[in-house]
């Protein structure tokens, strides 16, 4: 560890050596630092927003405390794709080897366009607040089976909010006299659907009560190629307005005392804005706080005795806006930190004339317990100031807690320290200046310097053509902004990347965000008491649960219980479950869509008169996306020249082979036959009979299982091992039993005289509604009597479970235009340039990779994220002009 606990015995202050008690608090937060390491995610990905049909590349680094080592605590991570309604549309599981993993989420033809969240997080992870997970919001646009550019505006009504929403086609084609139905969801609950219609120039007019705030409508309606579409847009009421926020450092404001005070103002899409604050004592001008660009401002009040402030703001649109003073206190404590001297932070403590004394006050400076800094003073006059070498504190995070005489704190204030001996450096060096088309590009890198005995790293290097890409990449989130900045701050971040792009002056202004945002803590109140965390490390995945006695709740004590796989039967694992009944198969690493066969016996006479209860992994819920203002209302029209340069790279890569034709609804010859009865409670969002094909329950009735029964009966469909397979792909379709969706290898459970009727779904025009669960193409099942969970026969003692394997990491496709043999592209119009996850560099420090880059011409921008085994945190963004 670069940054070792201070020896305190061994700190001097004033004279005297620290006393018994506030050693034992030191020790105590030592004991709560090293009980509770605190571990962070950051996901380095290829590139900024994305389109249907495209892979979401990532590479995950898991760091521990405040040194960002290397995390050796959790072997496994999960990462989730989130939409806008705060739903999982899709997740992995990745394994971390020494806090390194990657992963990829493939977007599907039919995602909904739309702002999507990717969450990260380890099980450990959750013993802390969920605002501490990886969460960052990406763009995604779809012009594989949406081909709808949406235009959104509102106004106020006398009882409504009207929301005009344009529909057209990417060229600008109005979607006219087109049946649409929508539905509004607010706090994650369907309150109100209706159908409508758009008028001759694509418009949809939607009256929403305005008792719904921040509410979603999701539309539903078929687009020129009458394929089906969903849209799901957030809602912003027209009459919200600007806020401003006014924050007293340390959070208090004292009486016959200089206090800073911070100021915080956003617009109502919760982005920041210019403001000039006006504080005001009567007819005098005490204090101006103009804001930046991010809507951040400071400045210092002297505050008199019996003070009635007056504060204003005014935006740069000539409005203004009335504020509440933040309460004045008489007595107690407030803090003034200046943190943007070049060697030095300088903490001034302010106390009112009543608490001046002869008492011990501590300055600590710590990071969740860990602490760096200790010093002492007494009480001995209304102003202390503090300090402490910058050189001594770690980079990232940190929190000065003043401690009175009895050990607790009296006042607290984040603050930010960089240090340049934290950022790993890095040459690199090109075989060329500048490049043509197609040319090949070698990338040499020399990681750290002369004087580092170690320079072994992990490293990640994504390169994208800058002409294709649409957001400013140097301001979106980065390893820097992450791992030192996000990961300890609550809230909302606005252009995290700004506060580290190597610009001065940024000192001052990620200063303000320390005293504008809240910020990951210690909980005083449990130093020294023996708290085991809630959520235990995860090294590997485990099978958990209960052997209990047949048909009762009553344990089954010590039964013998064994794990077998069912792609080797001869791979099988034994143990034994506890007094309670409770076993667990642990140390094991598998793949997704592996099933496993659970068999238990009495210890007594070997029956298997059990039944088995299998604990299953209850994620997070899904909250707030705490980056509510990177979400975008109209993501296809903002990125429609995204999406009309993706369809044409798609289309050279199905012409050659690389990809699959988007999906389109497929020619059908519609014959003069009996329509089959369907059943009228069936779960098809579609409507019932709405399908590709229909097998009714008399079509079963000489079947034993549903799965042989339906194994050549579905066109388009084949079965492999009980599971059935979209032949468009030949990828598991989803399966849904009465509106629940269930595992596909469920079939053979199904008893076939409880079947109503299944429909089968595999083109666009009905599988689009069910959004990604739709993408493969979908199974619906509709029993007789409509119940959620069906009769079905599970056999004594033994147990069918398929828990979410590991993800199997894709390829990412690479062309080589100096081979003489493989595929070749007549166009090659790649956004993402080169991905490379799995960089190492050796003893010496020298890693290398080498790309070719495509036909576009211009700048390329790459970007190259990691950490060596010290913490150092590199990230190196180059240039690269293609001519």
């Amino acid at each position: 560890m670069r940054f070792l606990l201070i020896p305190f015995l061994l700190l001097l202050c004033c004279g005297g050596v620290f006393s018994q008690g506030i050693q034992k608090v030191l020790d105590d937060m030592a004991v709560y630092s090293g009980n509770n390491p605190q571990e962070k995610l950051y996901l380095h990905l290829d590139k900024y927003a994305y389109t249907a049909g495209e892979t979401v590349w990532f590479k995950a680094y898991a760091t521990i405390g405040i040194q960002n080592l290397f995390s050796n605590h959790s072997g496994i991570a999960y990462v989730e794709l989130i939409d806008g309604a705060k739903k999982v549309v899709n997740s992995m599981t990745i394994p971390m080897v020494m806090g390194l993993g990657m992963g990829d989420f493939k977007l599907t033809d039919t995602i909904t366009e739309g702002s999507y969240r990717l969450r990260a997080y380890t099980n450990w992870m959750r013993n802390a607040d969920e605002k501490f997970f990886y969460d960052r919001t990406i763009q995604v646009a779809n012009g594989r089976s949406d081909n709808i550019i949406t235009t959104t505006s509102v106004r106020s009504g006398e009882k409504n909010n009207i929301y005009e929403i344009q529909l057209k086609s990417l060229t600008g084609v109005p979607l006219a006299k087109n049946p649409v139905r929508y539905e509004v969801i607010s706090d994650g609950k369907s309150v109100e659907r209706k159908r409508g219609s758009t008028d001759e120039n694509g418009n949809l007019t939607v009256e929403l009560s305005k008792k719904y705030s921040n509410a979603h409508i999701k539309l539903r309606f078929d687009n020129f190629e009458k394929i089906p579409v969903n849209k799901l847009l957030k809602m912003l009421p027209p009459e919200v307005k600007n806020d401003v926020q006014l924050f007293p450092e340390g959070g208090k404001l004292l009486e016959n005392k200089i206090n800073n005070i911070a100021v915080k103002a956003v617009n109502p899409k919760g982005l920041g804005i210019k403001t000039k604050v006006i504080f005001k004592v009567g007819a005098d001008t005490a204090g101006v706080a103009e804001t930046n660009d991010l809507g951040m401002g400071v400045t210092y009040l002297f505050v008199q005795p019996n003070s009635v402030f007056d504060v204003q703001a005014e935006f740069e649109d000539g409005s203004k806006m009335e504020l509440v003073m933040p309460e004045v206190y008489k007595t107690g404590y407030s803090i003034a930190v200046n943190s943007q001297h070049e060697n030095k932070v300088f903490a001034q403590l302010n106390l009112s004339e009543d608490l001046v004394s002869q008492k011990d006050v501590y300055f600590v400076v710590h990071y969740l317990g860990e602490v760096v800094f200790v010093s002492k003073q007494k009480l001995s006059k209304d102003e202390l100031v503090f300090s402490v070498d910058k050189k001594v504190l770690p980079s990232g995070v940190l929190t000065i807690s003043i401690l009175n005489d009895q050990f607790l704190p009296i006042v607290e204030r984040p603050i930010f320290n960089y240090n340049d001996k934290d950022v790993l450096p890095v040459v690199l060096r090109l075989n060329k200046t500048s490049f043509a088309t197609r040319d090949k590009v070698q990338v040499d890198m020399q990681i750290g310097a002369e004087m580092d005995s170690i320079r072994f790293g992990a490293f990640s290097a994504a390169v994208v053509d800058l002409t294709k890409i649409k957001d400013n990449p140097m301001l979106a989130p980065n390893i820097l902004s992450s791992l030192l900045l996000s990961a300890d701050l609550k809230g909302y971040i606005e252009n995290p990347g700004y506060y580290f792009d190597g610009t001065e002056g940024r000192v001052r202004e990620v200063d303000m965000l320390m005293l504008t945002q809240g910020w990951r803590n210690i909980d005083w109140g449990v130093l020294g008491e023996d708290v085991k965390p809630k959520f235990e490390v995860e090294k590997s995945q485990r099978i958990s649960g209960y052997t209990k006695k047949l048909g009762r709740t009553k344990p089954e004590p010590h039964a013998k219980v064994q794990l077998i796989s069912t792609k080797n039967y001869m791979d099988f694992v034994d143990t034994t479950s506890n007094e309670d009944g409770y076993f667990v198969f642990d140390n094991l690493l598998f793949p997704d869509s592996i099933k496993f066969l659970i068999s238990a016996r009495d210890q007594n006479k070997g029956k298997n008169n059990i039944d088995i209860v299998i604990n299953t992994l209850e994620k997070p819920a899904v909250g707030d996306n705490r980056n509510w203002a990177d979400e975008r209302w109209d993501v296809n029209a903002a990125y429609v020249d995204q999406i009309n340069l993706s369809k044409q790279f798609f289309a050279e890569l199905e012409s050659r082979g690389l990809m699959e034709k988007a999906i389109a609804i497929e020619e059908v010859v519609v014959r003069a036959t009996k329509k089959k009865k369907v059943a009228e409670n069936s779960s098809n969002l579609n409507g019932p009979g709405n399908a590709d094909q229909i097998i009714t329950s008399e079509e079963l009735e000489t079947c034993p299982t549903l799965d042989m029964c339906l194994s050549g009966r579905l066109l388009g469909v084949v079965f492999n091992g009980g599971i059935p397979y979209n032949t468009r792909g030949n990828v598991p379709m989803q399966v849904v039993l009465d509106g629940m969706y269930i595992e596909a290898d469920q079939l053979s459970m199904i008893n076939v005289s409880d079947v109503e009727s299944v429909e089968v779904l595999r083109n666009a025009n009905y599988t689009s509604i069910y959004g990604m669960n739709g993408g493969n193409g979908l199974i619906i099942i509709t029993s007789k009597t409509g119940a959620s969970a069906m009769r079905s026969y599970v056999p004594k003692g033994i147990l069918t479970v398929q828990p979410q394997g590991l993800h199997v990491n894709r390829t990412f496709y690479k062309p080589v235009y100096d081979a003489a043999d493989g595929v070749q592209l007549s166009r090659d119009l790649r956004t993402t340039i080169h991905w490379e996850p799995s960089l190492v560099a050796d003893k010496e420090g020298k890693a290398s990779f080498n790309f070719f880059t495509s036909d576009g011409k211009g700048k390329y921008l790459m970007v190259i994220e990691g950490l060596d085994l010290t913490g150092r945190i590199l990230r190196k963004v180059m240039e690269l002009e293609v001519k």
